[in-house]
């Protein structure tokens, strides 16, 4: 084997790994999606199949979501071909029937980014530093469980990061390109930090490395020169934004709203809620120096970040202004591991550098070689093992599933269930959809699309059930909800019975909301409590370990046999 094939190798292999852990579980929960964000993307995204490529909500910029549903477009080309889908009308369709395909698809394409970004980092590795900090960063990022685990769903996180290190690349080669090269490769960088931003719009703070590097690409001039090619890469950054996500432009007041809306949730809350600035500050340093990529990869990413300012001071400050820019606005956010993503590729190509670092004080270039593989292996391992769990935990069966094969054994089709939103994943009945939204429209023909290709389903899953909602409910025109306030006390489980209602599934949390507490007794006196499913080992009840569910950031304690929350069926008395 010659010494150039054998590098292309260990980065095939790297990739090969990295695709390896990010697609074992994919297909967690199908087809019940308990992640509520994969739902209201993937909805958002096959919107645009009425000829409407508006999404007349901005709460993310829409790029990512025309590339989801191109994608989602090509697997039903694909498919029909093949003849596994036989119609247009069909694929509609099972999207209320069975859904499997076309979130496996809308997963698959995480997957692609996600591999992406390794074959990323190993580039900009052996750029900046050398072929073997290279090969170690894209081995860092392939095992990253932060990495692994947000590839699994259909969210911004993970093919955001893939173009913000397709824009750090183009950067990094700005900063070394030739005179005759500078302006393009400058054009380039800023037209992928555009794209970037077009995917998710956190992916702005790309903005400071590229501008950086423009103004140290031309040393030789004064500052008003220097200062007209920053504002050029901006309006061409700008541009290629504004073409990724048209519709912000034609309606600016919804964005503004919509953007404001999503600031008050995310950042205001944060900010408020603990007096202060940067408030998850602490909680985001645990995290990537921790549980991100795990603890040796982060402690050569300290090395490698040393290493770079000793030897290349204006290269690594480079380097550091997008993870420092985004980590100083993150930490005015309500902490969440999804935000970590975009920093992750920087931390694997710093630890790829302080692995090379570390290697570079042994003479002897084969023991050099070892010692580079020995350390990278060592690092890498107790990620590669939280990795290697994520899989197998998401392949066991949620609480939710269970719970649904006890209910539809047991329980009459057709019988009126109250549950919670994303708990059990029960087929609401045709007339109960119909009876929800006349309940909200007054008459089922004002319905969505959506709900029209719903209700002319030729063959309806069964069984199905009339389900109810508890909570105050929103904008759901599908849904009828029973308020708290209504059930327990005096009333009892009145309103209930008024309704109809026959049995009740609770999810049970460590630390529950008090509102919960009157049903809860009221359950107790009037209801029968018939089955119970637990995420907790047979050995580890009341732990106070709290359950993993997609949309939270719960770790994966070794109490937990399966994702899901506490579930209780109660059948009313």
């Amino acid at each position: 084997m010659t010494s150039r094939r054998q590098p292309f190798l260990l980065v095939v292999l790297m990739i090969a790994l990295g695709a390896w852990l990010r697609l074992r579980g994919i297909g967690f929960g199908l087809p019940a999606v308990y992640n509520p964000d994969e739902v209201s993307i993937m909805s958002r995204a096959l919107a645009f199949a009425s000829g409407d490529l508006n999404p007349h909500n901005f709460l993310y910029p829409t790029l990512y979501l025309y590339l989801l549903f191109a994608w989602i477009g090509a697997y039903f080309v694909a498919a029909w071909i093949l003849g596994a889908i036989p119609s247009v009308t069909a694929f509609q369709q099972s999207f209320f029937l069975d859904p499997t395909g076309i979130y496996l698809a809308g997963r698959a394409l995480t997957v692609l980014f996600g591999v992406a970004a390794i074959a990323g980092v190993w580039r900009i590795g052996s750029r900046i530093w050398s072929g073997s900090a290279g090969l170690a960063a894209a081995c860092f990022l392939a095992v990253a469980p932060f990495a692994v685990r947000d590839a699994h769903y259909v969210k911004h996180d993970v093919p955001t990061t893939a173009a913000l290190v397709a824009a750090f690349l183009a950067i990094a080669w700005l900063s070394e390109s030739s005179p005759d090269n500078r302006s393009r490769h400058a054009w380039v960088a800023a037209a992928l930090a555009g794209i970037a931003t077009s995917m998710h719009y956190y992916a702005v703070f790309i903005a400071v490395p590229l501008a950086i590097a423009v103004w140290l690409a031309w040393p030789e001039e004064s500052v008003a020169p220097r200062l007209r090619r920053i504002a050029t890469t901006g309006a061409i950054a700008a541009l290629a934004f504004f073409l990724g996500s048209p519709f912000l432009l034609a309606e600016p007041l919804t964005a503004i709203r919509d953007v404001r809306a999503n600031r008050q949730i995310v950042i205001d809350r944060a900010v408020e809620s603990a007096s202060g600035w940067f408030p998850s500050a602490t909680e985001y340093g645990r995290m990537l120096a921790i549980d991100a990529t795990g603890w040796p990869i982060a402690l050569l990413a300290v090395i490698g970040v040393i290493a770079l300012a000793r030897a290349r001071s204006r290269l690594a400050w480079l380097f550091l202004s997008f993870p420092i820019a985004f980590l100083l606005f993150i930490s005015n956010t309500v902490a969440a591991t999804r935000y970590v993503n975009p920093v992750l590729p920087f931390i694997a190509i710093a630890a790829g550098i302080g692995v090379s670092a570390v290697g570079a004080a042994i003479a002897d270039a084969r023991t050099r070689a070892a010692a580079v593989t020995a350390v990278t292996i060592a690092a890498a391992w107790p990620a590669l093992a939280v990795s290697l769990h994520t899989g197998t935990f998401f392949n066991q069966p949620d609480t939710r599933t269970l719970a649904l094969e006890f209910l539809e054994a047991r329980v009459p089709e057709g019988a009126t269930v109250l549950l919670q939103p994303y708990s059990v994943p029960l087929s609401q009945s045709r007339s109960g959809l119909t009876e929800a939204l006349t309940a909200h429209l007054g008459d089922p023909s004002r319905a969505s699309r959506k709900f029209q290709i719903q209700l002319a389903l030729p063959e309806w899953p069964r069984p199905a059930y009339r389900v109810l909602y508890l909570g105050r409910g929103g904008l759901d025109t599908d849904k009828i909800y029973v308020d708290y306030a209504e059930i327990g006390g005096s009333a009892g489980l009145s309103a209930l019975r008024r309704l109809g209602v026959q049995y009740v599934i609770l999810k049970r949390y460590n630390d529950e909301s008090a509102v919960m507490a009157p049903l809860v007794e009221a359950l107790g006196r009037e209801g029968r409590r018939l089955h119970e499913v637990t995420p907790y080992r047979a050995s580890a009840r009341g732990v106070g370990v709290e359950p993993f569910l997609h949309n939270t950031d719960a770790r994966f304690d070794a109490a937990l046999a399966r994702p899901g929350p506490v579930i209780e069926i109660w059948q009313l008395l």
